[in-house]
């Protein structure tokens, strides 16, 4: 049993190289999961010192405004995800479940489904 959770690990570790940041992020908070409950030891060997790999950025959307007919851009969009952990909401400060459907921010932090309602309306108000 301890090989293929060693395995898992080995595999969730591989996946936080990849480009979707949802995954990667995800992929990394399990792996630490699955090491801190099966109390795992990482040791990396002299002379190999990892480097971290260069965050891939991508451009926030556009979105076309009414009156000028213009774009502006968009901060901070919400990804709809699935939280591998519990966690508190940004918005009304109450806590989310682990595997609970969340809106994440890529600033960090969740949003309840009801409370990301009220937020784009109020963020539409604004705009």
């Amino acid at each position: 049993m301890a090989a293929t959770v060693l395995e898992r690990v080995l595999r969730l570790i591989a996946l936080t190289e990849s480009p979707n940041e949802n995954e990667a992020r995800n992929a990394a908070v399990l792996a630490v999961k699955l090491i801190r409950q099966h109390k795992i030891t990482l040791v990396i060997p002299e002379g190999r010192v990892p480097t971290p790999a260069p965050r891939r950025v991508s451009p926030a959307p556009r979105k076309r405004t009414s009156s000028t007919g213009r774009t502006r851009r968009v901060v901070d969009v919400p990804a709809e995800i699935r939280s591998p952990l519990g966690g508190d909401c940004v918005e009304c400060g109450a806590r989310y479940r682990a595997g609970a459907t969340i809106y994440w921010l890529e600033s960090g932090g969740g949003l309840h489904p009801r409370c990301f309602e009220a937020w784009t309306k109020r963020a539409a108000g604004k705009a």
